[in-house]
């Protein structure tokens, strides 16, 4: 009798299974391990800007408009950059360089970022770091961390990656707030803080390097 074979299963075929399923595939693979951490550094990285931000801009004025054009100001930096970037860039820089080198720029940029910032903690500091790596983070980062995982299997793209993008990065957020407050309760100063952010983003950097090879 003739042999078959089973059909392949269409794109529309549910996946079964439950959420949990998700984090057990993060704690299996090396790979995805390591992309779940690179979101981690992500957020830790741009929560502690973020309170160095806050405390600054506090510092520089008490005027709520004062501070609501500073903010205003960085919003339509990155919005036209990241434009540009995407426009003329991101594509060809995927594709010349490869995934990892484009994820490790935002990495780069963090380090040199807090490095400057812990040398002068001004206001212009912190308003061209923010509008830096949120133009990096939005133009490059994010592309090149999408395309880590078409690699991946079919389950492995929706179960895993929801718990990356979302576990994964909001715990990351809260855990990151939690460290810097307690940071800052045990009396380090913002410089102290940024240079000792510099080594965890050189760190970060190795690693979106790795992921590329994958």
């Amino acid at each position: 009798p003739a042999v078959t074979t089973p059909a392949a299963r269409p794109e529309s075929t549910g996946l079964g299974g439950g959420w949990l399923a998700g984090i057990a595939m993060v704690l299996r693979s090396p790979y995805l391990a390591g992309i779940a951490l690179w979101v981690s550094l992500l957020s830790l990285a741009g929560t502690f800007l973020y309170f160095q931000q806050a405390n600054i801009v506090a510092a520089a004025s008490d005027d709520p408009a004062v501070r609501t054009r500073i903010f205003a100001t960085i919003d339509l930096a990155v919005g036209v950059l990241t434009l540009v970037v995407q426009s003329f860039a991101t594509g060809r820089l995927i594709s010349r360089f490869g995934v990892g080198p484009v994820a490790a720029f935002l990495p780069l940029v963090f380090a040199f970022g807090f490095a400057v910032l812990a040398a002068s903690p001004v206001l212009a500091t912190v308003i061209a770091f923010q509008a830096v790596q949120r133009t990096a983070n939005f133009a490059l980062s994010n592309p090149a961390r999408e395309v880590l995982f078409t690699v991946l299997g079919r389950e492995e793209k929706y179960k895993a990656k929801y718990v990356i993008d979302g576990v994964v990065f909001r715990g990351a957020d809260a855990v990151s707030g939690w460290l810097f407050t307690a940071l800052r309760t045990a009396g380090l100063e913002l410089s102290a803080i940024a240079y000792a952010t510099v080594p965890v983003a050189a760190g970060w950097f190795v690693l979106a390097l790795l992921l590329g090879r994958v």
